[in-house]
């Protein structure tokens, strides 16, 4: 899951216990050197700084309503004061290209705009929920609990004790598991885990061929997928169960009375572009995750791919931030980008190139601009970041066609 250390403050329903904050499985990554273990999805598109300052509110420092969504009052880093190289990596990069890349001569993205950031920036935010689903990380934990043996057992047995030891192994056993429940029938016999927990799954527990139970576990908790949230994508977050808004903290609280799917909605007289999706809360039931996306002045002037790419090449800043780079996960930082974005990426020194989404990579790549490879036309943009070898650069490259 997305770098378990990257959140190492625990929760305070279980203060002996790693946080799940920062987990993010991945349709990707399958082992962190650094960052061992963390398969993921997350994408984060930050547009944080920039973003926010141009529309009256901080999102970096995180003013949005009483909540401060930026400085992460839920974790122990700030991401908007992450810096990649000479780069902001909090900074939205829209209109601005802090990375380097040239504003292309397409025509302006007018009144789509606001929903093409949004698209953009909630698309991410939908993944790091889904994330939690459908990594190899979260497939280890299930079969984990399905072949564990004193589980097994203690349901045949009825012995309702020793469920409920097992169980509390399975959670405290550092899995990637914040809550996990047991059950035969309707009938529950252990229940250990977090107060609030999303992504429930569900699964069937036999011994021998025969079925003698059946379990709900999830790899994620409310708050960590707010801090994931915050760290890498720095937009304000509510998160409702029907017109109830959950009680953790780093959400914008109360929030709005109503907020659209998609669309414009006005908070402390401050316009936002919704992005809202439904999600599962644990161990049933519908929960509503909606993004609140600050518009800078100018974005209809942009055109659209600018706007979508400059928000992608944000978030590898806002990653190296977040990790210390060294040869033995400089390749698990390029799958961790690309999974998301559906970026190119190249870690290089000099003309060397260390890791990259292909190999060999295209023979040059400007610092900024566009480049013809494999047919493709890709916008470039590019920053250094430090790691354990020295300053290296990373290139991103993102397909230049129009949104």
């Amino acid at each position: 899951m997305l770098n378990d250390h990257l959140m190492a403050k625990p929760l305070s329903w279980a203060a002996n216990r790693p946080s799940r904050a920062a987990t993010r499985p991945s349709g990707a990554l399958a082992a962190l050197a650094l960052l061992v273990g963390a398969a993921i999805v997350v994408l984060a598109l930050a547009a944080g700084g920039a973003r926010a300052q141009a529309s009256g509110r901080q999102a970096g420092s995180g003013q949005a309503g009483s909540s401060q969504v930026g400085s992460n009052q839920a974790g122990s880093s700030q991401a908007g004061s992450n810096q990649a190289g000479s780069n902001q990596a909090g900074g939205s990069q829209v209109g601005r290209n802090q990375a380097g890349g040239e504003q292309t001569t397409s025509k302006r993205c007018g009144k789509a705009a606001p929903e093409v950031l949004a698209q953009t920036i909630g698309w991410v935010a939908q993944h790091i929920y889904t994330g939690e689903v459908d990594s190899s990380e979260t497939i280890k934990d299930r079969l984990q609990v399905e072949t564990y043996l004193p589980l097994l057992k203690a349901i045949a047995k009825g012995d309702k004790a020793a469920v409920k030891t097992a169980v509390t192994s399975l959670v405290y056993s550092h899995t990637h598991i914040v809550r996990l429940r047991v059950l035969t029938g309707s009938k529950l016999l252990a229940d250990v885990g977090g107060p609030y927990i999303l992504a429930p799954l569900s699964g069937t527990l036999s011994l021998h061929g025969r079925v003698v139970g059946h379990y709900v576990m999830s790899v994620q908790d409310d708050v960590g997928y707010v801090k994931i949230e915050t760290r890498f994508i720095g937009a304000p977050v509510v998160l409702r169960t029907g017109a109830n808004n959950v009680p953790i903290e780093g959400l914008v609280t109360p929030g709005p009375v109503k907020i659209p799917e998609h669309g414009p909605v006005t908070y402390k007289h401050v316009v936002y572009q919704a992005y809202s999706f439904e999600a599962s809360r644990f161990p049933s039931g519908p929960l509503r995750i909606s993004v609140l996306v600050p518009l800078p002045a100018g974005l209809a002037s942009k055109p659209c791919s600018v706007i979508k790419n400059s928000e992608l090449s944000v978030v590898a800043q806002r990653i190296s931030g977040q990790l210390s780079l060294t040869p033995a996960n400089f390749q698990t930082y390029v799958n961790l980008v690309r999974t998301d974005t559906n970026g190119l990426l190249y870690v290089r020194a000099a003309s060397r190139q260390l890791a990259g989404s292909t190999r060999p990579g295209p023979a040059k790549l400007p610092l900024h601009g566009t480049v013809r490879y494999h047919g493709n036309t890709y916008e470039v943009f590019s920053f250094q970041a430090p790691s354990s070898v020295g300053i290296v650069r990373i290139y991103e490259l993102y397909s230049a066609r129009s949104v």
